[in-house]
């Protein structure tokens, strides 16, 4: 059966939730909703900026309810908005002075003035409109984490998506700078020593596709650190025989599950107990060019995967997840739980 067909059956059952039909399916008594994973900060082959990886999310694992997740989430958004609209603001103001400047210096008879500002000027302007390393995306989240006051409740996740700018066996953190491509290649062995650097830090305690994916050799070793959760997606691309293969090899500690990958509601069932069986984390995630269609929502809390991954707290596409998660809580009252710290084992 299609996946297409497969979600018809589930979608349209009579008289019964889609989540609570799904929990039927895959023999789950329980249902719990699960942490969302908010992108507050984009990069990767498909952003504008220079940063190498793909997004760096939050995850309120200190909130009791779903509800104070979305709260937590989409104030920090805003927080960071606000704080990247500034900055934006600074660039603007900084090109009218290095306009300025260059104006003064037409006439320099009639104008006295230091030509140290162009510089410091061109500098600000380089400074901010450059989110180029990992650090300076961490930087920005934490602050923005700490200006809400949840700095105990709110954890990071980055998604590296490594494959993307792993040329041979190196990584290539500047692919997106054609005047410095090629000048801060990392060996895999870099790698891992900036990953256990960052974990460090900053309170990351996710990180997705950390290595080409198939550097097995590399993942196997970082995920058995147990520094945080490994999380498989180009690694495993919801496939049941590289799954297996990751947990013969212990490659990662987590699936990222997109069922469109994968084909049929049966079969992501099957991977679902297949990793949960390993003790391993689940993340139901959105796709490219998503829809408003909400199925996912139904999906994590019909599994109980503990984790979901639907973008930032805003556009229709996004929260259309949200918002039936926020209606499953709500329609769940005194029986809805929220996964919280129990986000990799629910």
């Amino acid at each position: 059966m299609s996946f297409f067909l497969s979600y018809l059956v589930s979608k349209f059952c009579p008289q019964v939730p889609l989540y609570k039909h799904i929990a039927d399916l895959s023999g789950r008594t329980s249902m719990i909703l699960p942490v969302p994973a908010f992108s507050l900060i984009s990069g990767g082959k498909h952003a504008g900026n220079t940063l190498a990886i793909q997004d760096i999310t939050i995850l309120p694992v200190g909130a009791r309810r779903f509800e104070e997740a979305m709260q937590m989430g989409s104030e920090t958004y805003h927080h960071l908005k606000g704080r990247l609209l500034f900055l934006r603001n600074m660039v603007h103001m900084g090109a009218m002075l290095v306009k300025m400047v260059a104006l003064l210096q037409t006439f320099p008879g009639k104008f006295f003035l230091h030509i140290d500002i162009s510089l410091f000027c061109v500098q600000l302007v380089i400074l901010v409109l450059c989110i180029c390393s990992f650090r300076e995306g961490l930087d920005l989240v934490k602050e923005a984490i700490s200006r809400t006051g949840y700095n105990e409740k709110i954890k990071i996740g980055i998604d590296v998506s490594a494959t993307d700018f792993c040329i041979g066996t190196k990584y290539d953190l500047d692919y997106k700078s054609p005047n410095k491509s090629g000048q801060n290649f990392k060996s895999g062995e870099d790698m891992i020593e900036l990953y256990k650097e960052l974990c460090t830090d900053y309170p990351v305690v996710s990180i997705e596709d950390p290595f080409d994916m198939e550097d097995w050799e590399h993942v196997k070793y970082f995920s058995g650190l147990g520094i945080c959760q490994v999380v498989g997606g180009d690694l495993l691309m919801s496939n049941p025989k590289r799954i297996e293969k990751a947990i013969q090899e212990s490659a990662c500690n987590a699936l990222l599950l997109k069922v469109n990958q994968i084909g049929t509601v049966t079969e992501a069932i099957e991977v679902v107990k297949l990793a949960k069986d390993e003790h391993w984390g689940v993340v139901i995630s959105h796709r490219c060019g998503e829809t408003e269609d909400s199925f996912i929502a139904d999906l994590s809390v019909g599994l109980s995967t503990g984790q979901i991954k639907a973008g930032a707290p805003c556009r229709g596409e996004r929260l259309a997840k949200y918002n039936q998660l926020l209606r499953i809580e709500e329609e769940l009252g005194d029986q809805a739980v929220y996964a919280g710290d129990d986000w990799r084992m629910s």
